[in-house]
């Protein structure tokens, strides 16, 4: 079987000369992606472009399309930091970013809920994991609290947010911060994730990738065989796209012997498309861990549940009165008692 050309060894890249009546050729389409977007093309994307330009636009044309496209305007911002002064440190976003960092860069905060939270129960000289930590808000914010003393472990598998997150630390002197770049589960292998281009959410999915979003591949680990050497570990948050239980699962033994306080997003839909259990399977998991589940409201007063049941009815009120047709998510705050 005949190997595959390396990329040196393919045909140099020649734009041919054109003049003002001519359109784009099949070979256009491909010196395009080379050039613009540094990459061959998907069968896909190549087949859809060939579809919607040859023989209709000009090719400086189709150049300025895959321009206007967002692959290209990411890699373009890829290495593109921009800083955001908080309360006494500085955070580091993604200009590319529409979700988690456009919210810090327009509003200084990210799921006021959730910090409130962590502002009360985390303490000086305290152990905090953040699993799903994204660009690092969170962990920027514990690093804030816990102080020198204190210790922040982050865990986070997209590149992109990694580095934000090592910016952070470095800008703000964080020595007590430390980054393990792997997606948390109950095993260990290698697994695709999927994230848009214009967003720093990703998530471990099933079946088959769409086209409007980019694949890449991480390496699941077990919080309970890297974080074994732990000696305390005082509260823990879990986001992560609907894989929460697998990561729990992964956790039992230092969930166990620590009795973390627990943040957790809890997003059914997510739930159901990326994993193999139900919705009221993972509430269960948090309701064997402690008897009760305080739901964190965005715009009411935090509602403490006794069953799963209870929490699927909050999650219920929380989906109507948002309008999110089943795409709601919450978040839960679990105090197993372990301070007071």
């Amino acid at each position: 079987m005949r190997e595959r050309n390396t990329y040196s060894e393919r045909q140099p890249i020649m734009w041919r000369k054109e003049s003002s009546s001519e359109s784009v050729l099949p070979e256009d389409v491909r010196h395009a992606y080379r050039l613009l977007l540094g990459r061959e093309p998907d069968p896909a994307g190549y087949a859809n472009h060939v579809k919607a330009a040859v023989g209709r636009l000009r090719p400086i044309d189709f150049a300025r399309l895959i321009m206007a496209s967002d692959e290209y305007r990411v890699k373009q911002s890829a290495l593109e930091m921009i800083p955001v002064e908080m309360d006494g440190y500085i955070l580091y976003v993604s200009p590319s970013d529409g979700d988690v960092s456009t919210s810090i860069r327009q509003r200084h905060a990210y799921e006021p809920y959730v910090e409130a939270v962590l502002r009360k129960v985390l303490r000086r000289g305290d152990v905090f994991v953040d699993v799903g930590a994204n660009v690092g808000y969170f962990t920027a914010l514990a690093a804030k609290l816990v102080g020198p003393d204190g210790r922040v472990v982050a865990w986070e598998p997209l590149d992109k947010n990694v580095q934000l997150i090592y910016a952070a630390a470095w800008e703000n002197g964080f020595t007590n911060v430390t980054v393990y770049p792997f997606a948390a589960s109950s095993d260990v292998r290698m697994v695709p994730m999927t994230s848009s281009p214009l967003s720093s959410n990703a998530g471990i999915r099933r079946g088959e990738i769409g086209s409007q979003r980019t694949r890449v591949i991480a390496q699941t680990q077990r919080l309970d065989d890297q974080l074994a050497h732990l000696d305390r570990l005082d509260v823990i948050k879990f986001d992560i796209e609907g894989h929460e239980s697998h990561a729990w699962r992964g956790a039992a033994s230092i969930l166990a012997r620590h009795r973390p306080h627990v943040l957790t997003e809890f997003h059914p839909q997510c739930i159901r498309s990326n994993t193999d259990i139900q919705p009221i399977d993972y509430l269960q998991l948090l309701f064997d861990y402690a008897p009760r589940v305080e739901v964190l409201h965005r715009n009411r007063e935090n509602v403490v549940c006794s069953t799963p049941d209870a929490v699927m009815s909050e999650w219920q009120l929380a989906d109507e009165e948002f309008g999110m047709d089943g795409g709601m998510h919450i978040d839960l705050y679990i105090n197993p008692g372990s301070r007071t």
